[in-house]
C-alpha cells in the first residue's frame, strides 16, 4: 500500500483545519495520518483537528516550510514506511508556503496527492493586496493545483465572484473549486478525487520573509472564562489581529474552541468525543508595523475578563 500525500496551505483563518476535519470524516476512504504545523511555540491545531481512525502528528516551534530539518525528515521518512496507511495529509502553518513541501510527493513511499490553498471569499481579495501579507498570500496562491474557495456562505455574491477572479489570476496554473455550502464534505471529497499531475518547480525557491511580518504570542488562559465576556472582548481586537485561536473552559467544566479571522470571533462548544486538553490556550497573532503592540494590547484587554498568563511573548 502507497499512501497518497497531499498538502493543504491557505492563509491564516482560510479554514485548512475545517478541511482537514471533514476529509478525516468520512470523505477519505481508509485509514489517513495528518501532520499539523503551527506558527508560534504552541501547536493549537493539533488540539483542533478531530482524528478519526487516522493518526495526528505535532510539528511545533515554527513554520514547517521554514523548517525543513532533521524534524521533518524523520517523520515524513517514518510515514513513508508505514503499510498501514492510505493518506497522509500535511497542514502547512499559515504563513507559509505549501509549494516548498511538494517534492516530498516524490519520495519512496509516496503517491502524489494535490497542493490545496484554502482562501476565505470573504477576505482574500483585501489579503491578496496588502501591503503587509499580499506577497505571503499570492505566494501560497501560487503554489496551488486545487484552490479552495471557502466561507461563501458568509460571502455576498459579489464577494465570492471576486475571490473567484482573484484566485484564478493569483493561479492560473490550478483548477478553483467553489465550497459547497450545502455539503462542505463532498466538496472535500471532490478535492482529493480530482486527478492532479503535480506541478514542475519553475524556479529557485524564493525565501519567506513572514517572519518578518507576523508576530504571536502564545497565552495560557489561567482559570474558567466567562463566554461571552471573552467573545465580546476578543471581538473588540479584530481589527488589529489577523489570527487568533485556542481552547478556553467555561465556569461550568466545558470546553469551547475559539477561532478569529476575517474579523469575525467564533466560539463554540467542543464535541463531548474529543480529547480533553490539558490547558486552556490562546495563540494570537498580528501582522504589519505594529505587530508587537497590537497583540500586547490584545493580551491586556483580554486580561482583564480572564487570567492570562504569557508563555511566549514575541520579540521582533
Amino acid at each position: 500500500m502507497t499512501p497518497r500525500l497531499g498538502l493543504i496551505g491557505g492563509y491564516l483563518g482560510s479554514g485548512k483545519s475545517t478541511l482537514v476535519n471533514r476529509l478525516l470524516s468520512g470523505a477519505l476512504p481508509g485509514r489517513t495520518a495528518v501532520v499539523v504545523n503551527d506558527f508560534g511555540s504552541v501547536n493549537i491545531d493539533a488540539d483542533l483537528i478531530r482524528s478519526a481512525d487516522g493518526d495526528t502528528i505535532e510539528l511545533s516551534n515554527g513554520c514547517i516550510c521554514c523548517q525543513l530539518n532533521d524534524d521533518v525528515a524523520r517523520t515524513m521518512t517514518a510515514l513513508a514506511a508505514r503499510e498501514d496507511l492510505d493518506n497522509v495529509i500535511c497542514e502547512v502553518s499559515g504563513v507559509g508556503d505549501p509549494g516548498e513541501l511538494a517534492a516530498w510527493r516524490s519520495y519512496p513511499g509516496f503517491a502524489p496527492g494535490p497542493v490545496v490553498v484554502c482562501a476565505d471569499a470573504t477576505a482574500i481579495v483585501r489579503l491578496s493586496r496588502d501591503q503587509y501579507v499580499g506577497d505571503t498570500v499570492r505566494r501560497q496562491l501560487g503554489s496551488a493545483e486545487l484552490v479552495l474557495v471557502t466561507k461563501t456562505d458568509l460571502a455576498a455574491h459579489r464577494d465570492v465572484t471576486a475571490a473567484l477572479a482573484i484566485c484564478e489570476a493569483s493561479a492560473p496554473q490550478a483548477f478553483v473549486v467553489q465550497q459547497d455550502p450545502l455539503d462542505p464534505q463532498l466538496t472535500a471529497a471532490r478535492l482529493f478525487g480530482l486527478d492532479v499531475r503535480p506541478l514542475e518547480p519553475t524556479g529557485p525557491v524564493v525565501a519567506d520573509e513572514h517572519a518578518d511580518v507576523h508576530s504571536t504570542c502564545t497565552v495560557e488562559v489561567a482559570g474558567p472564562i466567562d463566554v461571552d465576556s471573552f467573545r465580546r472582548v476578543l471581538s473588540a481586537q479584530s481589527e488589529w489581529l489577523v489570527r487568533a485561536k485556542g481552547i478556553v473552559q467555561d465556569a461550568d467544566g466545558r470546553w469551547h474552541e475559539v477561532h478569529l479571522a476575517a474579523g469575525r470571533v467564533e466560539v463554540t462548544e467542543r464535541l463531548a468525543e474529543a480529547p480533553a486538553p490539558d490547558a486552556a490556550r490562546l495563540v494570537l497573532i498580528s501582522a504589519g508595523a505594529e505587530r508587537t503592540a497590537s497583540l500586547e494590547n490584545a493580551r491586556s484587554a483580554l486580561a482583564a475578563v480572564v487570567g492570562v498568563v504569557p508563555l511566549a511573548i514575541p520579540g521582533r
